[in-house]
């Protein structure tokens, strides 16, 4: 009864050791003509945790099952918003434990006020947030006492930055070895409550590398960046600036 959004795909393939499932969960349509305009995210694995999630996954949307919860994948509207609020919420208690903690997110809009309500909690802990939202965003960051630690920029480049990863330091000392995420759904209320959502995990440290080096390039921008200011407005970034 709610909208189909995730950018997942399922192949199953007869190999000489028997029958193994390739899967595809990606942040963008599988659309011919957006891919040459959008800047999209997508994990090919065959790692059973994920591959046995994604066919869970499509049985749920073809009836034949109903499946209340995933080991790995991050779906919509079962568990997805349930486990981001657990993470926001883990980050700010490892804050407060003195344990390194970060939160970076890349995604189109912000809206859903749960989400918000616990980036603002986080931040009044002292927790460091940074937000790549191309789209709307209904949260104020830098307001005194309140957002202060949060950071919202928006990158307007050539192509649509339509790719989403969300990343949860979970007190790795090297960044790279904390939480990523990406998939199809944005921290709206519509993604994550009234629509079939996929967000994956991402394992691979060659794959981490790779998100951490885009999230990094994004929040360094001094061409296309634009800052968000505490009353909502807007200023671009100039080359040469010093990005705090």
């Amino acid at each position: 009864g709610v909208k189909t959004h995730s950018k997942t795909m399922i192949v199953v393939r007869r190999e000489p050791d028997g029958l193994r499932s390739y899967a595809h969960i990606g942040s963008g349509n599988y659309n011919p003509q957006t891919a040459k305009l959008y800047t999209d995210l997508g994990l090919f694995t065959c790692r059973p945790e994920i591959t046995e999630d994604v066919v869970e996954l499509f049985h749920s949307l073809t009836g034949r099952s109903i499946k209340y919860d995933y080991e790995q994948l991050l779906v919509a509207p079962v568990n997805m918003k349930e486990k981001f609020l657990e993470m926001i919420d883990g980050e700010r208690r490892a804050h407060e434990l003195g344990k390194p903690a970060r939160i970076i997110a890349k995604m189109n809009q912000i809206q859903d006020p749960d989400i918000c309500e616990a980036l603002y909690r986080a931040s009044q802990s002292g927790l460091e947030i940074d937000l790549i939202i191309r789209g709307f965003c209904v949260l104020r960051p830098g307001v005194p006492e309140f957002s202060s630690t949060i950071r919202v920029i928006s990158v307007i480049g050539r192509f649509l930055e339509h790719s989403r990863i969300f990343y949860f330091q979970n007190g790795a000392d090297d960044p790279v070895n904390g939480l990523f995420f990406t998939g199809s759904a944005d921290w709206m209320v519509r993604n994550l409550e009234s629509r079939v959502e996929a967000i994956t995990p991402v394992e691979s440290r060659a794959f981490r590398e790779r998100l951490w080096e885009i999230l990094q390039l994004s929040l360094a921008d001094q061409r296309q960046a634009w800052d968000m200011l505490p009353d909502g407005s807007y200023v671009q970034r100039c080359p040469g600036d010093n990005p705090e």
